[in-house]
């Protein structure tokens, strides 16, 4: 069985990755005061769309993915430290960061370290696929387990301000079909 590491090395050497960040990142970054020391995570980095858009902003960006192709991407980009770890035992400390995006990762495991590692006023955006009755909009994910069920997202942090939520198809890049995603916005209080 192939490693988690050498999956990803592989689709990210082998397949284009959208190079803009998140829509929702772009918008609701706005909410967030500019100031100095503003600290951000991204949580599955990949190539780095969303952490250079945080970087540019005015954030200090931690950004973490096991693949090391992924993060040799980002190494000595100013204001980004990029790492590699395997997420299913990332440990997020509390109360730490302004800014946490979850960008196209699901580690359930991790939902309760997300809350508790934003500090007061901190912004979550996470994006991630949702399970569809409709069979073919499950087609980006080939382990269901790594699809969100209706409204999981959107319970799992109801601790936050939920600033947005929505479940909505997205279109794929490379062909006709589409995805079903759910997209939340949380602040906390």
């Amino acid at each position: 069985m192939q490693s988690d590491q050498t999956k990803w090395n592989l689709r990210y050497q082998e397949n284009p990755f959208p190079n803009q960040p998140l829509d929702l990142l772009k918008q609701y970054i706005t909410r967030i005061q500019p100031q100095k020391n503003l600290k951000a995570l991204d949580i599955a980095c990949g190539m780095g769309r969303n952490s250079r858009f945080m970087r540019d902003y005015g954030f200090y960006v931690e950004s973490v993915d096991i693949s090391n192709f992924a993060i040799h991407s980002l190494q000595n980009e100013h204001n980004i430290h990029a790492f590699c770890e395997d997420l299913d035992t990332f440990k997020i400390p509390p109360h730490h960061y302004d800014l946490i995006c979850n960008s196209y990762f699901l580690e359930r495991r991790l939902f309760p370290f997300i809350r508790e590692g934003l500090k007061k006023g901190g912004i979550l955006v996470f994006e991630t696929f949702a399970r569809s009755e409709i069979e073919s909009y499950n087609a980006f994910v080939q382990d269901s387990n790594h699809l969100l069920h209706k409204n999981e997202l959107l319970h799992a942090f109801l601790n936050l301000e939920i600033l947005f939520y929505e479940e909505t198809l997205i279109p794929h890049i490379k062909d006709s079909t589409f995805a079903l995603v759910a997209r939340l916005v949380g602040k906390a209080t």
